[in-house]
């Protein structure tokens, strides 16, 4: 699958999200004055930034989207950071928390006092549709196991594939744990800056029974 010609605003909000919790400083006992101008010029921290936040916010609330190459700009911007795999993989498990929410939240009580293996059924069609309605993206089931696949991103629209593949790591990742309590992670077999024609995801559980 490709990038789609629109983007849920969730997708930039939680870049944006992420953004601001990695600068956010911890208490490191600076004097008043220093901390604010050491905060001042942390991006993230910025009054834009939290403009943005709550334009994506209200967007999101009411399921509307952005033009991918909206989206594709703040994916760009995370990239040219240092600290850019954090931001991607906090971005991509603040997403799918959104996504999670927007499709249904937690799963009903009844499917969480089901047998394990009913519960994995049942939250993996919940993941699949919240990864499908949500970001376009389709939940394959093969012999193999669960997997992502992309032919392009926006880790790859971005000039950023590699590492904005965390994004799309942590995106399944969480989703199939908050679904069904998935616990592992999206093992990135496959990728394009690897010269493989498309990227890959593969679900790894920790007792391998996915």
């Amino acid at each position: 699958m490709s990038v789609p010609p629109t983007v849920n605003a969730i997708v930039p909000l939680a870049l944006l999200e992420a953004i601001r919790n990695l600068d956010t400083p911890l208490d490191d006992g600076l004097p008043a004055e220093l901390a604010a101008e050491a905060f001042s010029k942390r991006l993230g921290l910025s009054s834009t930034v939290a403009s943005q936040i709550e334009r994506y916010r209200e967007m999101a609330e009411k399921r509307t989207r952005v033009p991918d190459e909206e989206a594709v700009q703040v994916f760009r911007l995370v990239g040219r950071r240092p600290d850019a795999t954090l931001v991607y993989a906090d971005a991509g498990r603040r997403a799918a928390r959104l996504a999670a929410r927007q499709n249904g939240g937690e799963p009903p009580f009844f499917a969480r006092v089901l047998p394990r293996s009913m519960r994995r059924r049942i939250g993996e069609r919940r993941a699949g549709r919240a990864l499908r309605r949500t970001f376009g993206i389709d939940l394959a089931h093969a012999d193999d196991g669960l997997s992502l696949r992309l032919e392009e991103s926006l880790a790859t629209r971005s000039g950023f594939e590699g590492n904005g593949c965390y994004f799309y790591a942590a995106l399944g990742a969480e989703l199939l744990r908050v679904a069904s309590g998935f616990e592992g992670s999206m093992v990135h077999d496959r990728c394009r800056v690897r010269g493989d024609e498309a990227c890959r995801w593969k679900a790894a559980d920790a007792d391998r029974n996915w």
